[in-house]
This record gives structure tokens, C-alpha cells and sequence, in this order.
């Protein structure tokens, strides 16, 4: 349908869960939809909308339940999605800004368009990873982002002191944000290695944040584990924090 409301004259084509039914992380090489969508097409203000209307009926007779029509304001839509990534401060000293926000002088910054990908620091587990990573001591350390998305993990450890990251993803979009988000951020190419999960790294590593849903970090666990654990037996966990329904949860490699 997004092919023919494009030869119909729309300028743009989204969709949207319209059962409350979300895709969350699929799989490489999958393209899920929701059950029921709902499907917004912007048109020019003179189009013949009673011919698109009747073009739709007849084209797809058992798919196109109703089609509403409303009139939209003139806006700046490359700029819309700031209005859902205001400035934020995490851990009281890491602040992630859109980029032209105002921030506090002398703060570590992060300024981000997170584009193509997910990860703007707005969902609960993304915040929950900031705050804690905001009070760590990664001075020098390697750090693996796993699920990269936008690459604010990534670039957030490597403003906050990190020597070296490795993020990884399965999305080509989301290696594309994270490099350029890298750029813009003043981020030296030879401290961040953005690879596929084919490209997996082999040595250990000091911190693996993987901030991706529990089904992937349980099958995952071999690989992940591997790369703090080194010669260590097991972890220690904290206790998790939840907000809204998410966790996090800290492990350490135990000393022996």
C-alpha cells in the first residue's frame, strides 16, 4: 500500500500499532508488522481526495477498513522529533542535548540526531543505563555497546573517559547513526569500532552494556559473559532497577 500512496501523489507514508501490539528488536533479516496498522499519507493541500479515496476502495477492498481525512498545519518536519528528545542530565554530569540545545558550561555533552536508528535517552532502559554509566569509573577502559542503535551508549562511554568502545548491531541504519552521531560528537575514529554481530570481537573486555531485550541477552549470554569474564567462573549480581515495567541489572566478574 505505501507504493500506491506514493504513485497517488503522497509526499511522505507512516505507520503506526493500532493494536497496541509493538515490535520490539526482530530478528536480523526480519521485517514483522503489526497485526493492525494504521497508515498516515501526507498530500498536497489541492489533491483530488474523493479520487483517492475511491482508488484505495477498489485497490484494496478487504484491507482498508476507513479512511479518514484532516487537515495538517505547515511544519518544520525534520525538526518534529526533538519535541520527544528534550535536554536531559544523567547521573548529574552527563547531559544529552539535541544539537542546538543550551547546556551548562563546563558539562560533558552528548548532542545527538539519532536519525535512522533508536536512542535518544528517553526510554526507560536507555536512562537507566546512562544514570548508572554516569557514575562509573570507566577512565580508560574498553567497553562493548551491544545493540548500538543511535550509539549514545557508546558515545556516552567514550565522552565519560572510555579509551576505546566496540559497538555492534544487527541494523546497517543503526551502525550508520552511530557513526555519524560519533563524527558530530568529536569522537576520534581509532576509539570506536562499529561492526555486525558476524564481526564479533574475540579479547575481553572491561564493560559490556547491552541495552536489547532478555530473550537476546539469554541466547547471547555465552558470547557477552566471555568478553568480561575472561578466566572468571561468575558474576555477582546487584539488585535490578525498574522503571516503568524496565530493568537493569549490574554484574561484576567475581574475583578469585
Amino acid at each position: 500500500m505505501n507504493d500506491a500512496l506514493f504513485e497517488l501523489g503522497a509526499e511522505s507514508v507512516s505507520l503506526r500499532d493500532a493494536a497496541d501490539a509493538p515490535v520490539l528488536e526482530p530478528g536480523p533479516g526480519e521485517t514483522p508488522l503489526w497485526p493492525r496498522a494504521d497508515i498516515e499519507a501526507l498530500f498536497d493541500l489541492g489533491v483530488d481526495i474523493a479520487a483517492i479515496r475511491a482508488r484505495l476502495d477498489a485497490a484494496f477492498p478487504l484491507e482498508v477498513e476507513s479512511v479518514d481525512v484532516r487537515f495538517v498545519e505547515d511544519a518544520d518536519w525534520s525538526s518534529t522529533w526533538r519535541e520527544h528528545a528534550p535536554t536531559r542530565c544523567f547521573g548529574g554530569r552527563l547531559w544529552v542535548a539535541p544539537r542546538d540545545a543550551d547546556v551548562p558550561m563546563g558539562a560533558v555533552v552528548l548532542r545527538l540526531d539519532p536519525g535512522l536508528a533508536f536512542g535518544t535517552g528517553g526510554h526507560a532502559t536507555t536512562a537507566l543505563c546512562l544514570e548508572w554509566l554516569a557514575t562509573q569509573r570507566i577512565d580508560g577502559g574498553s567497553v562493548v555497546d551491544y545493540g548500538a542503535g543511535s550509539g549514545i551508549l557508546a558515545i556516552a562511554a567514550l565522552l565519560l573517559g572510555a579509551a576505546h568502545v566496540t559497538a555492534i548491531d544487527h541494523d546497517p541504519q543503526a551502525l550508520v547513526a552511530t557513526r555519524d552521531n560519533a563524527t558530530y560528537n568529536g569522537v576520534a575514529a581509532d576509539r570506536l569500532t562499529i561492526s555486525a554481530p558476524d564481526e564479533l570481537p574475540t579479547t575481553p573486555h572491561d564493560l559490556v552494556l547491552a541495552n536489547i531485550l532478555a530473550g537476546p541477552l539469554t541466547s547471547l549470554a555465552p558470547t557477552l559473559t566471555a568478553w568480561v569474564m575472561a578466566s572468571y567462573p561468575d558474576f555477582r549480581f546487584e539488585s535490578p532497577q525498574v522503571r516503568d515495567s524496565w530493568a537493569m541489572v549490574e554484574g561484576t566478574k567475581a574475583v578469585v
